[in-house]
């Protein structure tokens, strides 16, 4: 495995699809977004989509395996199983990393944790090419206020983890297993401490990443937590081995979401859907009919990806939202805007490079 790069965008080395894009041909994502179920069992301060309540919202068996028989089909490269709540309470979401990955698509999980038991893990982790845990602290006060559950959890999701480490190691698999804390007012003193949890736990690497405020969210935290706490955040870089990374997403941090592009141009190469079965333009807008595509539960994900109401979305996205009014402060296409802004409004003189 090389090592790993979580702070920024990978569009060069897919620079074939880009070029049909350029030359304005539909293309298929080259990753989708999948939100198994709304439902979670656990109710973090902090979470994008806190306003809604985590409405009982669950892909049923049927459309979540036909999906990933259809992103196989039409040359999806990558999915991720995440979106507003905890994959794992989908108890289909088992079958589908299995069926996907045997049809050589690249799986990932991001899963609170607690819920990864030993049955689950050894059935998926062969099949994934990464599982991501999302905790928040390991002072187990501070995982219970900010994930807003008990404490005992904390003690449930680390000995998950552990499990799973000792399942890829047991029977050699190719996995990479992370996990992922979002800098908090609550949790910035315990960046170090987690960062060591994780090396003795034996994960493949730790990444810190700033908060996202949603407009619609009462929550927020501090943007310069990342300097406040430098020292203790170079402390955690320290514990980094060959066989384990601390990754601070400093150029994230350092950029504060701002946008130097004016369009919002990378819809077409990540695609998500929600557990209402809606394909939408982005998570932030699940719900939001305006940024709807289609919907998996009249229409296939062929059919979704063809119509022309993907292509209305798409225009009116690029042609009439407000990058920087309308969206999450940290956005998950923001990388690859930056990169196709550029693309397409070239500076004078390109040729001496």
């Amino acid at each position: 495995m090389g090592a790993l790069f979580l702070d920024g965008h990978k569009l060069l080395y897919h620079l074939d699809v880009v070029e049909r894009w350029l030359k304005g041909e539909d293309i298929p994502p080259i990753h989708v977004e999948i939100s198994p179920t709304s439902l979670c069992n656990q109710r973090c301060q902090f979470c994008y989509r806190d306003f809604d309540g985590h409405q009982s919202r669950i892909l049923s068996r049927d459309v979540y395996l036909k999906l990933m028989r259809s992103l196989a089909k039409v040359g999806v490269k990558s999915a991720l199983l995440a979106g507003d709540g905890e994959p794992l309470l989908n108890k289909v979401t088992t079958e589908a990393i299995i069926l996907a990955g045997e049809l050589g698509i690249d799986m990932a999980l991001n899963s609170n944790g607690v819920l990864l038991k030993e049955n689950i893990a050894k059935e998926i982790l062969p099949h994934l090419t990464w599982l991501r845990f999302s905790v928040m602290s390991v002072n187990p006060a501070h995982y219970a206020l900010i994930h807003g559950v008990p404490k005992t959890q904390l003690t449930q999701a680390l000995a998950n983890i552990s499990k799973c480490v000792e399942i890829k190691k047991k029977n050699k698999l190719k996995v990479t297993l992370g996990v992922q804390q979002v800098l908090l007012r609550e949790n910035a003193r315990d960046v170090y401490a987690q960062a060591k949890v994780c090396k003795d736990i034996g994960v493949d690497y730790y990444v810190l990443k700033p908060f996202s405020k949603h407009p619609e969210n009462a929550y927020d935290s501090d943007d310069d937590l990342h300097l406040k706490y430098r020292d203790l955040l170079k402390k955690a870089e320290g514990l980094s081995t060959k066989s384990f990374q601390v990754i601070i997403r400093w150029n994230t941090f350092a950029d504060k979401g701002a946008r130097d592009y004016q369009q919002c141009l990378g819809i077409p190469f990540i695609t998500q859907i929600g557990a209402d079965g809606g394909v939408y333009s982005c998570c932030p807008f699940f719900g939001n009919e305006r940024f709807l595509f289609g919907n998996l539960n009249t229409q296939s994900f062929e059919q979704i990806l063809k119509s022309q109401r993907r292509k209305e979305v798409i225009m009116d996205i690029a042609e009439h939202v407000d990058v920087q009014r309308q969206c999450m402060s940290y956005c998950r296409h923001h990388q690859i805007n930056r990169f196709l802004w550029k693309l397409v409004n070239p500076p004078a003189h390109v040729n001496f490079i």
